[in-house]
């Protein structure tokens, strides 16, 4: 199949009504960028914008519902589907915050709207100049003035025309490069490459969401290890997270990679990678000043604590310190789930940082896990009222630690999840408590 073809058998049915009914009211229309590379990719794009030569005002005039709240010449064009976004042409003026130009020119052509786009890959379009005859997407036309498609076959990542200036107007399309490369198993050209480690330094102007948010896109990609490894060799982590870059070693990226890949019974695995990634840095507070650089969430924060934690839990358990039931309680308390004591372990094997006791350890949890062995109190078949009242003690402090005591007992086989055998096993843990 043509890459014609493919993408207008792809283009959904309200984005093709839509486009119609641009061109009707005598404008230029073509879908442009990720929507076209994804599909020439063997992707199913998740966005579809269309950029055009009509201005707002007069995107407004054909479109009375039509949302416009921006100085950038993006209209939202409600359709039977989504809101769909639609750009003006433009040309971008210079940035004096090297994240957004600081005014825009409406232009004519496509070809100009094109070359001010970051990558070659993004720079395509397809669709109908005004005047055409026909319906912009039957008889649409491919517009790739950069080369993208070639770049994309080649597995190349390039800028849209002089590097340099790409990366000094945003300074955001650093991270984006890693990311792109990441997605689709792509390689920087050198000049983008030299461009990129030139313009380094800029990110740092870039705001914690921002960066985060690119982050956890190459944390998410097939290829995590490419766009990571850029990162660092480019120069940009040094600035976005120096406390990482200083602990970097080059088996950093492929071990992230590893965890949570597909095929993988975690798979996928964001924050295990994200775990993985800020391994080298030894202290929590430090680590969670990386991510709080990157202003992730809360819960994030929190979930990122527990598995290092667990993390720590895991190593004492491969060095016999614990055994394994102990360990799987341990980290169930950690997370809430008694499954994550096996993940951890399979995170560590997959990221080659376990030792050989690691593989006997994860058995064992895997059976327990199948067994449903209980790991939490509230699989126990006593809770707590039944425990104070069978001991005739007022619940208190006290609970805790025997419920503890009743779930490394059923875990190590020394006692049926039965309700008698357990208030028997409990009066024994609480006298050992006096």
């Amino acid at each position: 199949m043509s890459h014609e073809a493919a993408l207008r058998a792809a283009i959904p049915e309200d984005v093709a009504t839509l486009m119609g009914r641009i061109h009707a009211h005598g404008f230029a229309v073509y879908v442009v960028g990720g929507a076209v590379r994804d599909v020439l990719a063997g992707r199913t794009p998740t966005d579809w914008d269309l950029a055009t030569d009509a201005t707002p005002d007069q995107l407004r005039a054909a479109f009375p519902d039509a949302q416009y709240e921006n100085r950038f010449g993006t209209v939202g064009i409600p359709t039977a589907a989504a809101v769909r976004e639609v750009t003006t042409f433009r040309t971008d003026g210079p940035s004096s915050d090297a994240r957004r130009p600081d005014a825009v020119r409406f232009i004519a052509t496509i070809e100009g709207d094109l070359a001010r786009r970051d990558f070659t890959v993004n720079a395509m379009a397809y669709g109908l100049a005004r005047g055409v005859e026909g319906d912009p997407v039957s008889d649409g036309a491919f517009a790739d003035p950069h080369g993208g498609r070639d770049d994309l076959e080649k597995q190349v990542l390039r800028a849209v025309g002089n590097p340099a200036e790409r990366f000094k107007e945003d300074a955001l399309r650093a991270l984006r490069a890693a990311r792109f490369a990441a997605r689709f198993g792509l390689t920087i050209e050198p000049s983008t490459a030299a461009a990129i480690r030139e313009a380094a330094p800029l990110t740092a102007t870039l705001s914690g969401e921002r960066v985060g948010a690119e982050i956890e896109g190459i944390l998410a990609a097939e290829r995590a290890e490419i766009g990571l490894a850029a990162l660092h060799d480019l120069g940009v982590m040094r600035v976005i997270a120096p406390a990482l870059d200083a602990q970097w070693d080059q088996a950093l990226p492929r071990r992230v990679a590893a965890v949570g890949a597909d095929g993988s019974p975690d798979a996928p695995d964001p924050l295990g990678r994200l775990a993985e990634l800020l391994a080298p840095i030894a202290d929590d507070a430090a680590a969670e000043q990386v991510l709080t650089g990157w202003r992730r969430p809360r819960a994030t924060l929190a979930a990122l604590a527990h598995l290092r934690a667990a993390d720590r839990l895991a190593i004492e358990a491969e060095r016999g310190t614990i055994d394994a039931p102990e360990y799987r309680i341990r980290v169930a308390a950690l997370t809430g789930d008694p499954r994550d004591a096996a993940r951890q372990i399979r995170r560590r094997i997959n990221a080659e940082r376990a030792t050989p006791a690691a593989v006997t350890l994860l058995a064992a949890c895997d059976e327990a896990d199948a067994r449903n062995t209980p790991a939490l109190p509230s699989e126990l078949a006593v809770d707590g009222a039944a425990l104070a009242a069978h001991i005739g003690v007022a619940p208190g402090a006290w609970i805790k630690p025997v419920q503890e005591a009743l779930l490394v007992a059923v875990g190590r086989g020394e006692v049926m999840n039965h309700a008698a055998a357990l208030l028997t096993v409990a009066e024994r843990a609480y006298g050992q408590l006096e």
